[in-house]
Formats: C-alpha cells, structure tokens, sequence
C-alpha cells in the first residue's frame, strides 16, 4: 500500500472514530419503577412518623465557576428533593405522618438525612442515610438517575417528575427496611424516640428508662401509669408537633411554588446539560482526529518519494490542523452554554425568597437560618418544661449518650 494511501486511510480511520464517539442514544422510560403502596390497612402503633432532615446542598465555598454548581439553586434544592421525597413516602400508606424539617433531631422515629452529590437537570444523585430512634441503620445508600427526554419534551410533558424513579426507589428500600422488623420492634421504635424526647428535656428524669450501648438504645423500664411528668412531656411534645408541623406546611408551600420555575431551570438545564457533552465529545474527537491527521501528514511528508505523496501527505496536515482548530472552537462554545446555565441558575433564585412566620410570640425565618431557630425552639421547650416541674433542663440535643451500658 503507498504512503498516499496509508495517510487517508489513517486520517479516515480517525474520522470514523470522532463521529462514533458523537452518537450515543439511550431510552429512558418515565416512572418506570413504582413506589410500592400498602395493601391492608396498618395498625396505627406501627406507622412510624417520618422526619426528612433538608438536605446538605453538596458545595462548599468558593464554588468553581466551571463546577456547574449554583449555589442558590442548589440551597433551593436542598428542600425542593425532600419535599419530592416526603410527597413519595406520604402516598404509600406505609407511614404515618412524613414531615420535612430543618435538620436532624435524634428523638425522630425515623430519620432520613441526605446530601445532593449531583443535580443539573439532567443527571440526579443523592447520598441518603436512615436511622431509627433506636439507632438502627436502615439505609445508606447512594442513588442516581438521568432524565428521561420525554419529560422535557415539548409536545408531550411529562406530569411526573423527571427523577420520580429515583424517589421511588428510596421508599421501596425503606419499605423493605420496614418489613424486616416484627411488630414489637416497630411499637420498641415508637416508645424509645419518646423516651429520647423526655431525657432531653430533662434527663434527671427519664434517663433512667434508656439504655445506650455504642449508638444502640433500648428501653430499661418504663415511668409509672399515670406519671404526671409523662404527661408534661406529652403535652410539650404535642407542642412542638405543631411547630414541626408549621416548618412541614413551608417547605410543602415551597416545594408547590418552586415547581413550575424550577421545572423551567431543569428543562432548560437539561438541554444545555446535553448541549455541553455533546460540544465537549465533538471539541475532543475533532482535536484527537486533528492531532492524527496532523502526525500522519507530517510523517508521510518525510516518506514522500514524488510530487503526489507529497500533495497527499501536505493535505492530511492541512485537513488534521482544520480538525484541531474546530475542535479548539468547540471549547469556546462550551463556555457559552456554560454562561447559558449559570444565567438560568441566577434566574431561578430570584424566585425563591425566605418567609417568614410568627408562632407563639416567637418569629422564625424559614431559610438558612431555619436550623438555628428550630434548636432555639427545642432549648424554649426545656425551660418551660424545667418552669413547670422545678427540674433542670436537659443539654442540647446532639445525639450524646446520657446512660451508658455497663
């Protein structure tokens, strides 16, 4: 075979692998994995209630600006997906009241915690933690799913949500969760969070009842019928039902009004998401195949014997540093769609502003600060249970044992 045609047949060979690395089509169906719902009415001493802490956004400061993280969406985020969540669990009938709140607390039934890894509208992925009142572990595990285009399509929307898939794949793990422990587990759950709720507020009291053995809690004895600090602690704990209830209704009012401005950022994220991989797989497939042409024409220049090769071999440097060049024009495109999604990201977060609400005399900004004002809330409930009994208070909630085993 001559040199001549050695270098086309290089050159083409380079061609044919670009443009194979350009095509990749999949099919996603939408929901195609259904959260399975409850057949049989469940016994109210076994439907555990459900706290979902607001995610960790995923980012620390300063954010790269070529990360395509966008901190006030990623915040908005971190309640949108457990408002998605909480909405998932809460029509299966496999739980009692699923309730979104600002951060986690250890007298929780179940709590499920989470941290977004992965969020462009086009690609989800979310670390998600569950943990009982007794510290069992029921899940820890990572999820991810891509979108599927018909739910961005145009002609026909879809109404489920993009990523419900992924969504419903975490109630099934946790109904499988569920399913593995007896009823006389389930009831134990119910009776150690409220004991955990009692020994906060006031551990001179109710320590006694738990045991804690390396995270693990069990019940060591139960107060006396008719205890009237059980019914103190009763009526805080209705108390602060309603506050968690109040944080619960923002973040659903939040979810319903962040959907249709947010489901804009996704569609359109979704396509500058797919626009951005399929610039950069051109920008390198044009770059290598350039490189290729490059080294093969300047190769057969030097093993040219006549005029022809050496045209031959002069065009294959001439065609490979015209695919260099697009290729390297490629990437100044990437920078455009990459401004394209930090302009949707801005415009997003103008949408989402924190609110504001009075409860009890007391006014809690429902944004960044929510955490702060929620553990105020539960140091409030300790002075008025010490108010009423004369006992002190218990110390901050942060998961320390109180009555180690032994």
């Amino acid at each position: 075979m001559s040199t001549s045609a050695t270098i086309a047949r290089t050159v083409s060979l380079a061609l044919l692998v670009f443009l194979a690395g350009c095509v990749n089509q999949s099919v996603k169906h939408v929901n195609a994995t259904r959260a399975a719902h409850a057949e049989r009415e469940i016994p109210q001493a076994e439907l555990l209630d459900v706290n979902i802490a607001v995610f960790d956004p995923g980012y620390t400061e300063p954010v790269d600006e070529d990360s395509g993280i966008f901190p006030q969406v990623r915040k908005a985020e971190a309640g949108f997906i457990p408002f998605r969540l909480r909405e998932t669990l809460q029509s299966t009938g496999h739980w009692g009241p699923v309730r979104v709140v600002p951060s986690p607390t250890t007298s929780s039934e179940l709590m499920i915690t989470g941290t977004i890894l992965e969020s462009n509208g086009r690609d989800l992925k979310v670390a998600v933690k569950a943990v009982d009142a007794s510290g069992r572990k029921w899940l820890d595990k990572t999820y991810e799913e891509t979108a599927a285009s018909l739910s961005y399509s145009d002609v026909e929307p879809s109404e489920i949500d993009p990523f419900q898939d992924l969504y419903n794949r975490i109630a099934n793990d946790l109904l499988k969760s569920r399913k593995s422990l007896s009823s006389k587990e389930l009831r134990d759950i119910r009776t150690i969070a409220f004991l955990r709720f009692a020994d906060d507020l006031s551990p001179d009291a109710f320590q006694r009842y738990l045991k804690e053995n390396n995270g693990d809690y069990s019940v060591r004895g139960l107060p006396a019928d008719g205890d009237p600090n059980v019914q103190r602690i009763q009526a805080i704990r209705e108390r602060d039902y309603r506050l968690v209830d109040t944080l619960d209704q923002h973040y659903y009012l939040f979810g319903e009004q962040m959907q249709a401005p947010y489901d804009e950022w996704r569609a359109a994220s979704y396509q500058e998401a797919k626009n951005l991989e399929k610039v950069r797989k051109e920008a390198i497939g044009r770059m290598v195949a350039g490189a290729v042409g490059v080294a093969a024409g300047i190769y057969g220049a030097g093993q040219a014997s006549n005029s022809a090769e050496a045209a031959a071999a002069y065009s294959g440097v001439v065609g490979g540093g015209y695919l260099l060049k697009t290729g390297i024009d490629k990437f100044g495109e990437k920078k455009l769609h990459v401004e394209a999604l930090k302009e949707l990201g801005e415009s997003l977060s103008t949408d989402l502003k924190p609110r504001v609400i009075e409860l009890e005399g007391k006014t809690i900004t429902l944004s960044g600060s929510a955490e702060a004002q929620y553990q105020e809330w539960r140091e409030l409930l300790r002075k008025i249970y010490a108010n009423e009994t004369g006992l002190p208070p218990g110390g901050a909630e942060d998961g320390s044992a109180k009555d180690k085993d032994r």
